[in-house]
């Protein structure tokens, strides 16, 4: 079973950890959100005396670090959020990424959109981005952070 081994256990214990799939599931979803908040300060994020601007710069920072260390680990993201667990529990771990979109777009930096397309713009190029780094289809240097960054933050700006 491919997420014990995400998550560090033998098989057969499985259970004995958790309660369900459902539980094992957003433990490995929160293991990866863990490792992204450990790519960089997070709490930064929620500090009120750093400009917004530079607070979502540090976040997509983050999960460019985050997606250049573990290439996978947004598609493992990615598939645990496509399956069948309430919005609750998947937002309920991302609640601190969530309050500074919503307050970037409440000031008029970032445009009117939902929180998740926000997230999903955020994630999705820098998932593919990684996957071509890590297929070797051009080094990590061929394109740098700022030219990847840009292309998301033009999405996500006003």
């Amino acid at each position: 079973m491919k997420v014990a081994k995400l998550v560090g256990i033998a098989q057969s214990n499985v259970y004995l950890y958790f309660k369900n799939k459902n539980d094992l599931l957003l433990s490995a979803y929160q293991r990866e959100l863990d490792r992204i908040r450990d790519t960089h300060d997070l709490i930064a994020l929620t500090d009120k005396d750093i400009p917004i601007e530079r607070r979502i710069d540090t976040y997509i920072w983050s999960v460019y670090n985050y997606s250049i260390k573990y290439p996978d680990g947004l598609t493992i993201i990615e598939q645990i959020k496509s399956l069948n667990l309430t919005n609750e529990d998947v937002l309920s771990t991302n609640k601190i990424v969530i309050t500074l979109l919503e307050e970037g777009i409440s000031v008029g930096y970032l445009k009117d959109v939902p929180v998740n397309l926000h997230m999903s713009v955020v994630f999705n190029v820098f998932h593919q981005h990684a996957l071509s780094i890590k297929d070797g289809l051009y080094e990590k240097d061929t394109y740098p952070f700022t030219d990847i960054a840009e292309i998301v933050l033009d999405a996500l700006k006003k």
